[in-house]
């Protein structure tokens, strides 16, 4: 492989059966920040929101692999107290970009609910305590929810909203290809083996996390590293209903997978 590969994906338990073995450095950056260092041309391989990657032109993706759902994804999640359809303001989460698009639809689409939507930033979130409502995505949620067990609050999963609706999986990143890249197919067998052994190493894996136990359930039955036609489905259903809501534009090129 030509030159030592620039990648980097997000810094959250559940990529870490995506890195197994891979040999070359890795960064660690939360979504919205991912594609900021990617459009930039910094990297030559991200894992990507996948709002992010439908929205570019022609991207280009690595076959077989994301991080997903087939139901309840545990560490995406619509934080509340009292009844759903109360709701009248929301705080997004800044590291997301897809989630905050799937809460609307799963608001909007699914339960008729149109709440006023209020972003904020990172700044925003160490400076004080958010209230609820509010989105939260990765190991931020799944601490939320272990600190939060037991109260008022209640955790509406995304995932498993978008599944119990649509009976397709959820798709949240996929690894994306920089297009100067002359060696996509190496770089994307890299990444499918990485994957493959991965899959086969939870329990290693798991070990390393403070809490082993409850991170292998998550690894093994919560999150779905498979990129199939159900997957690529679920892609382009999410795709369309963006397009209907009006949060992407109608003219969207096809992934091209590598």
């Amino acid at each position: 492989m030509e030159g030592i590969p620039r990648i980097a994906c997000v810094p959250y338990l559940n990529a870490r059966p995506l890195l197994e073995g891979l040999t070359h450095p890795v960064r660690e950056l939360v979504p919205s920040a991912l594609i900021e260092e990617f459009q930039g041309g910094e990297l030559d391989v991200a894992l990507l929101s996948s709002i992010d990657v439908i929205s570019m032109t022609d991207p280009e993706v690595v076959d077989g692999v994301a991080i997903g759902s087939r139901g309840d994804v545990h560490s995406v999640i619509l934080a509340h107290e009292g009844d759903l359809h109360g709701i009248e303001r929301v705080t997004l989460d800044p590291a997301s970009h897809t989630s905050n698009a799937l809460l609307q639809i799963v608001l909007g689409e699914f339960h008729g609910i149109h709440p006023e939507y209020v972003r904020i930033t990172e700044k925003d979130i160490k400076n004080q305590q958010i209230s609820l409502p509010r989105l939260l995505i990765g190991d931020p949620a799944i601490s939320f929810r272990k600190r939060t067990s037991g109260t008022s609050v209640r955790c509406l999963d995304l995932g498993g909203e978008w599944y119990r609706q649509t009976g397709l999986p959820f798709v949240f990143a996929l690894w994306a290809l920089r297009k100067e890249n002359t060696n996509k197919e190496e770089l994307s067998q890299m990444l499918r083996t990485a994957k493959a052994s991965g899959l086969s190493n939870l329990p290693k894996i798991a070990d390393l996390d403070e809490d082993p136990d409850f991170a292998l359930h998550y690894l093994s039955e919560s999150i779905r590293y498979d990129l199939g036609e159900e997957e690529k489905g679920g892609l382009t259903l999410f795709t369309e209903t963006l397009q209907k809501i009006g949060l992407l534009s109608d003219h969207l090129n096809e992934i091209k997978y590598f």
